[in-house]
């Protein structure tokens, strides 16, 4: 028996380190690695699922071909000799912008991005700009800042105000919303911002109800009240930032009664929440994805952004506006690991419209497409016409752990190993800045094999050279190159000192108070933002779907919320044989204007699609709203992006997930 360090693979804020027990090939336990100072104290339910989701007997273990509209297992030597040859084939077809590899967040270490590089070896590929859940956020803060970077999560003990903004740590960082309540119970008031009444609420002294998709509105008009009573710090905005004029000039319009209108706010307490906010200097702004996930998403973050700017709250302890944080990721060598060095030639679309892409594709049209790490065909919007659009392309191939619906459209699955049946490096973007090596703890079952390892050997059939027909670690050794060069810290340093905090990662962002922008200042206006189409200041636009009379006309007129659960990570842990039963939460309100009740099986749609749930009342959802939790597999009825969009945001090529007004029937 032995406890071998590692580190959960989920897309997560977190990225909880482990220790995990074996004994004999068999997991006995899964505990937090008490050595990261971040995570050390505990893991959360989705961590604790680990051991079932790697046993469990519905995982795929051997390739699987579809003859027949039925799979029939095969060998590998037999699946990758007929993947070469699909991919030989289109490349003689229609050459290699006729390839298209998708792959997402669903493992988060670095060796399996060694695919991109692959496909760059053959000449290049179709591939995706934008993503679907945070690019909105992260282009507004690189328009602001220069780069995303937030505070770490110790820093918010010294902040006077905490602001969550459309985020739920409760369920998706739980080490942050320990830190939230012991900033609380130091002397921090914490008010949270969200349409939703969510569990983070148990640790806010205050909860603001603010209408779906009006977080910019709100954003501005708090910088209004801010101005006009005096509160901004001009000796911040006087030496640090650009465009505050133009900003200042625009804000004016939007008062408190103008917000309240929009926001359902009343404008006392929007005018008290900015003499508040003003106040309490330094204060800190946690935002999350909910508000970016509208067609008006970035200029909405750009809006938060600016109030920190305004008060002077960026580079000081216990201030900032702290989104996501990308200080680990320039040192790692991402180009490399893509082929960028290759010359690759690359056509590319915006990720939200895989659908539309693959239907318009005509020079060269999609022959063969690969996918990993993500489950589209429940993840991306407007479902029901991706699986068409999937059906038209001649050969597709999917690496997974299960029998997905994007697996079961394959034409080839191929069986991947999970994260303790192989080594690699992870590192997070979201929070915390350690470099964590995730050691190899069990063989995989049957014939599951490492991605880096079958695309060696199929490399080897195609005479690609330019693919390493190397080890993983020298491949890992390889990717952080950028960070041996910069400080020393080689890959067999950081196998005996993981967990390790990369350089400047407990640092206050922007403390030097010099920005990277192309005139070193924070932006208020933002010349390259209005270059790119996006409006150089953070206008407030309704979202789109709001302002199309005719979908209220159809009986559309409910906005469709999908926000994340607590114990799956979109998709992940949504298992063939799960117990668990999907609802569609309503306000009381909204069930007597609708004529539901509890447990009465209702029909959500919208013009895309439709899907049928459970109905559970609860005053936690505002009026005028159904909710429905993301991840639902198709078999359950509920898979939610039947009814979302495949629209993209104002900035950051990213899903308008929640532009989607829905409406609700009785399901007889």
């Amino acid at each position: 028996m032995k406890a071998i360090k590692t580190t959960c693979p989920l897309d997560c804020y977190e990225q909880c380190a482990l220790l995990v027990t074996e004994d004999r090939g068999r997991i006995i336990s899964i505990e937090p690695d008490p050595d990261h100072p971040v995570t050390g104290a505990s893991i959360c339910s989705k961590g604790k699922k680990i051991a079932e989701r790697i046993n469990h007997p519905h995982r795929l273990r051997y390739p699987l071909l579809k003859k027949g509209g039925t799979f029939k297992e095969i060998s590998w030597p037999e699946a990758l000799s007929l993947m070469g040859a699909k991919i030989t084939e289109a490349l003689e077809k229609s050459g290699p912008l006729s390839l298209l590899h998708y792959y997402d967040g669903g493992y988060s270490g670095l060796l399996k991005n060694i695919e991109g590089r692959f496909f760059s070896a053959l000449g290049g590929s179709t591939t995706h700009q934008g993503s679907l859940c945070w690019g909105a956020g992260l282009a507004a803060q690189k328009y602001d800042f220069g780069a995303v970077m937030a505070h770490p999560y110790r820093d918010l003990l010294n902040a006077r105000l905490i602001l969550i903004w459309g985020r739920n740590p409760a369920h998706t960082a739980i080490h942050l919303q320990a830190l939230i309540k012991q900033a609380g119970q130091k002397g921090a008031r914490v008010i949270l911002i969200d349409p939703v009444r969510t569990a983070t609420s148990a640790a806010a002294d205050q909860h603001l109800r603010v209408k779906p998709g009006t977080d910019g509105a709100l954003a501005l008009a708090l910088a209004n009240v801010i101005m006009e009573q005096d509160l901004a710090d001009r000796d911040f905005v006087r030496k640090y930032c650009s465009g505050y004029s133009r900003f200042a000039a625009m804000c004016k319009k939007y008062t408190p009664e103008k917000a309240s209108a929009l926001t359902g706010l009343e404008a006392e307490t929007i005018q008290k929440l900015a003499l508040d906010y003003g106040n309490s200097k330094p204060a800190a702004i946690l935002i999350g994805i909910g508000p970016q996930r509208h067609s008006n998403g970035g200029n909405s973050v750009r809006a938060i952004d600016a109030l920190a700017a305004l008060t002077g709250n960026v580079g000081l302890p216990g201030g900032g506006a702290s989104y996501a944080n990308f200080r680990v990721t320039r040192h790692i060598d991402h180009a490399y690991l893509a082929g960028d060095d290759l010359a690759p030639r690359r056509r590319f679309y915006a990720k939200p419209r895989l659908a539309e892409s693959l239907i318009k594709f005509a020079d060269p049209p999609v022959e063969f497409i690969y996918v990993s790490r993500s489950n589209p065909l429940v993840q991306v919007g407007d479902s029901n016409r991706l699986r068409q659009a999937f059906s038209r392309v001649p050969f597709m191939v999917t690496s997974e752990h299960f029998m997905t619906d994007t697996a079961s459209c394959s034409d080839l699955v191929l069986p991947a190993t999970s994260f303790l049946e192989e080594e690699d490096l992870f590192f997070n973007s979201m929070s915390h800045q350690y470099l964590t090596y995730g050691a190899k703890v069990l063989d995989p079952p049957g014939e599951c094999r490492p991605e880096y390892d079958y695309f060696r050997e199929l490399a080897g059939l195609l005479d690609l050279d330019q693919y390493p027909d190397c080890s993983p670690e020298e491949i890992l050794a390889r990717a952080v190159k950028p960070l041996t060069e910069s400080t020393g810290i080689t890959f067999e340093r950081i196998k005996v000192e993981s967990p390790l905090l990369m350089p400047g990662g407990d640092d206050i962002p922007w403390a030097n108070r010099s920005f990277e922008t192309a005139d070193g200042k924070y932006n208020f206006y933002s010349a390259a933002a209005e270059k790119a189409g996006c409006g150089g200041l953070p206008h407030y636009r309704e979202p789109h779907e709001l302002t199309d009379q005719n979908l209220r006309d159809e009986g559309y007129r409910y906005w469709f919320l999908t926000p994340h659960p607590r114990d799956s990570i979109h998709s992940t842990h949504r298992l063939p044989d799960g117990a668990e039963v999907p609802f569609a939460y309503l306000h009381p309100q909204t069930a007597a204007q609708e004529n539901l009740s509890e447990g009465r099986r209702a029909l959500i749609s919208s013009r895309r699609g439709s899907i049928e749930a459970a109905i559970k009342i609860s005053d936690r959802i505002p009026p005028d709203t159904v909710m429905v939790y993301e991840g639902w597999w198709h078999s359950s009825g509920a898979a939610v992006n039947n009814l979302t969009p495949d629209r993209v945001t104002d900035m950051g090529v990213q899903a308008a997930y929640y532009d989607c007004l829905c409406r609700i029937d009785s399901a007889f």
